[in-house]
């Protein structure tokens, strides 16, 4: 949301890869479930390799066709059987890769628990697409009065007090209207959700009802109304499934803050202040100086400068509610797979933010358990993603072993990054004639792999560069 003067409760689930999930299991089950390749008794699916070509790096999917999914197709198999060795070597058997694959499974429940109970539930009707388009085409001057006393705010309203703009939000655009003064210029995209309605069905030069938005008291008066005067059909036709998407979106947010709101209410989740104080101090007394960016993520160097005295607090508890609990080294393992900026500004916005962030790491799991007593965990989505998951963290622990060899075999290599990708793709390659590998070509190669999917390359990236 663009402002920090409104505070909307709009608790969003965050989960991994949400919305390209979701989109991604509205496909056919049928499309999905056919085989384009089995490793032993692994079978990779058509939805698995669609998923894994359109998050692909644009180096592999824009060679020719055949060869772009060949590549894809051999990384998949890569990974498969990297991770067989690892697991052949007991790799498997480390509690923080254990972890690792229970947090990314808890995200696939929650994906199934918001499609369930946010996602089902929303429809956009026509009639409504139709409104947001008009008001797509209108732009508003609005006059904003905010106040965090009630009476202040009526009197304001009834025209007894005088009413002195505040921007709606930072960086909103600001024009003198001619007989009005100062306004902000917005569009409907501009619009908070929750005042819409009340804007773009308000009198121009009205004062309007005072709204509260949990914290603070608003006023809105319209001086002025730019209104496309020719509204084409075929111009709607053209910009309904962007507008259809903002509804939704819209929508989802309100169903999802409520139902979020009544599971975790009676959690009352309480932030242990003491082992915030002592994350808090210790990230801040090892911030980065490299850089003057004041909002970033936590690097390793943070986490990892925690010296072996100081690791008693790791196990303190920093959150605790109804269902459960959470350790500092529970919060740091969610960091380092669902990582959110984290403020530089000053120690109390680092608290600020670990505070937030901690909050969402307990709320996430609140959720998942949610999800587990409905049985979610059991459906072939959560399943597959756990395996998949799981391929890859022994994958990478099976490839950070095959570099410790090489380094122990060739201590006195100088330029090292071409030798051991060399090694890594040798021993590989062994690994892969030992295995059953069958590939289906005619399956591979009609795949639906196009450009559709650039949307979700971006949700993806939008999701990891919150």
């Amino acid at each position: 949301m663009k402002t920090n003067r409104f505070k909307y409760h709009h608790f969003f689930l965050l989960v991994s890869l949400l919305v390209a999930c979701v989109q991604f299991s509205n496909c056919s089950r049928k499309i999905e479930d056919v085989p384009v390749a089995k490793v032993a008794g692994r079978v990779i699916t058509a939805g698995e390799f669609a998923f894994a070509y359109e998050m692909s790096p644009r180096s592999l999917t824009g060679q020719k066709n055949d060869k772009a999914r060949q590549a894809v197709l051999n990384q998949l198999i890569d990974t498969i059987v990297l991770a067989r060795q690892a697991e052949r070597q007991k790799l498997d058997d480390d509690p923080i890769l254990l972890k690792s694959v229970d947090f990314y499974t808890r995200l696939a429940i929650n994906r199934e628990l918001y499609l369930k109970h946010v996602r089902k539930l929303v429809t956009v009707a026509e009639s409504e697409e139709r409104t947001a388009f008009e008001r797509r085409k209108t732009t508003l001057f609005v006059q904003h009065f905010v106040s965090e006393q009630a009476d202040i705010a009526r009197e304001v309203s009834f025209g007894t007090r005088h009413f002195k703009h505040t921007p709606l939000f930072p960086g909103a655009q600001q024009v003198n209207v001619p007989g009005s003064g100062i306004a902000d210029k917005v569009k409907w995209s501009d619009v908070p959700a929750d005042v819409t309605d009340l804007l773009y069905n308000l009198p121009i030069k009205q004062n309007s009802v005072p709204f509260f938005d949990g914290r603070l008291y608003h006023v809105f008066q319209i001086v002025e109304k730019e209104r496309e005067v020719l509204l084409r059909e075929n111009d709607y036709q053209v910009n309904r499934e962007s507008i259809h998407g903002v509804l939704r979106m819209r929508k989802e947010q309100k169903v999802a803050a409520t139902y979020i709101q009544q599971i975790m209410e009676p959690q009352n989740v309480i932030i242990k202040a003491a082992a915030l104080n002592a994350l808090t101090a210790h990230i801040w007394k090892n911030r980065p100086t490299k850089n003057e960016t004041l909002t970033q993520y936590i690097s390793n160097e943070e986490i990892n400068s925690i010296s072996s005295d100081q690791h008693k607090f790791l196990n303190d508890d920093i959150a605790v509610f109804k269902s459960g609990q959470m350790s500092v080294a529970d919060v740091l393992l969610n960091y380092k797979v669902n990582p959110v900026k984290i403020s530089y500004q000053s120690e109390r916005h680092l608290r600020e933010s670990l505070t937030n962030a901690v909050g969402m790491y307990a709320r996430d799991w609140v959720l998942s358990e949610q999800g587990k007593k409905e049985r979610l965990d059991r459906r072939p989505s959560v399943i597959e993603e756990k395996v998949i998951r799981k391929e890859n963290l022994l994958a990478r622990k099976m490839i950070s072993q095959l570099g410790r060899q090489f380094y122990s075999q060739n201590p006195d290599t100088a330029d090292t990054s071409p030798a051991i990708g060399k090694y890594i793709a040798d021993y590989t390659t062994q690994l892969k004639k030992k295995e059953n590998i069958k590939i289906f070509t005619e399956n591979l190669m009609a795949v639906k792999t196009t450009d559709i999917g650039l949307a979700r390359k971006i949700d993806f990236v939008a999701f990891h560069t919150q």
